[in-house]
């Protein structure tokens, strides 16, 4: 009988653990249950001075046209999510069918203060806490690229439980257990033959960036755009029409559509993929937002914006500080309990699994 009793017992208390789970939102068990044999990555692509919110807010700007928003160059995803037609519109099914908006407020102006604002928390890396908390790996944490961290980040945060910066500046350091005939193959999807051994390109970026998704990588973060001032690239002022914004972003989109098609369907592997920067623009003048929007790729991403952005490009007035948004990425990753950002504030974005998504126009 007492044997009995316990194990009844111990029956309720995970039945009832797993309703508030799921009651949260946060999936934590069956994450543990149904995908622990997959291997997260994360890959957090930095769009250096802050993008305009034209990209993954679309809708904001209807009514007023702001950075040459129409309703002729959005393209309209599901669920609250408008994108532009000419960029994120253009990236593979399996993408805009698993892509979030998710917007911050952290109040800043400044550069340097919102880059470290997004990417630390006080002397804390993001990027470093976020791979502390996933299965070791040979590479923890990469920063891809001659671009490195953008000014204002700290180069030689706090490691976290052993996790620290691994800095890849040439494309031979990307591969590890690769063969010759692999990293070839992912060198000739981005057209990255005979460039430099330096990676100081877009090109060598994306391959170098896939090469670490397929060693198994934890978190990698680079710089993709290679136009514009090197220190700030999307640091558009007075670009009131989005001209140079869409510009900045042309030749990244089609080698974001190429990685994305490549890396999202790897068996056993839950490839995330983050595109942020430190803010969005406001108007007039295409001005530093006090906060900003994310973009959130990934196979258990519900298609869907968290919010929409004010008409003059600011984050919506209840947008949470950018630690929710480590908190909603750390929840698409299933790294359940284990993430040490809190609980995810948009739990509606998630999927139970990666075949449940919505409906794309």
């Amino acid at each position: 009988m007492h044997t009995h009793a316990m194990t009844r017992r111990s029956f309720l208390k995970v039945g009832a653990a797993l309703t508030g789970t799921l009651a949260l939102g946060d999936w934590n068990l069956l994450a543990r249950s149904s995908h622990r044999t997959e291997r997260p990555t994360l890959v957090v692509w930095w769009l250096n001075g802050g993008p305009a919110g034209l990209f993954n807010s679309a809708d904001a700007f209807f009514a007023n046209g702001a950075f040459g928003v129409t309703r002729d160059n959005v393209r309209a995803l599901g669920n609250g999510l408008y994108v532009d037609a000419g960029s994120l519109g253009t990236l593979p099914a399996v993408a805009v069918a698993h892509m979030a908006s998710v917007h911050f407020r952290h109040g800043l102006y400044s550069h340097n203060d919102s880059r470290a604002a997004v990417l630390q928390s006080g002397p804390r890396s993001q990027l470093l806490r976020m791979a502390a908390a996933m299965p070791r790996s040979t590479v923890s944490c990469a920063i891809v690229n001659n671009l490195g961290l953008p000014v204002g980040v700290s180069a030689n945060p706090p490691v976290e439980h052993d996790s620290g910066f691994e800095h890849i500046i040439k494309l031979d350091d990307a591969r590890r257990a690769l063969s010759v005939t692999q990293f070839n193959d992912i060198r000739e999807a981005y057209g990255a033959f005979g460039t430099n051994p330096t990676i100081d390109s877009q090109r060598a970026t994306f391959t170098a960036v896939e090469a670490l998704v397929h060693e198994g990588a934890n978190v990698i973060f680079a710089q993709p755009a290679y136009t514009g001032r090197q220190d700030r690239q999307f640091d558009t002022h007075l670009d009131d029409t989005g001209k140079v914004a869409r510009e900045i972003m042309a030749p990244i989109t089609p080698m974001l559509a190429t990685f994305l098609s490549r890396v999202m369907t790897m068996p056993g592997r839950n490839v995330v993929t983050l595109l942020t920067g430190e803010f969005s623009r406001t108007l007039p003048g295409a001005d530093h937002a006090k906060g900003g929007t994310a973009t959130v790729i990934g196979k258990y991403v519900k298609t869907g914006a968290a919010a929409r952005q004010q008409p003059d490009g600011s984050p919506p007035a209840n947008a949470p500080p950018p630690e929710a948004l480590w908190a909603f990425v750390a929840s698409a990753l299933r790294l359940g309990e284990t993430a040490p950002f809190g609980i995810n504030p948009h739990p509606g974005l998630l999927a139970r699994n990666a075949a449940e998504t919505t409906s794309v126009v």
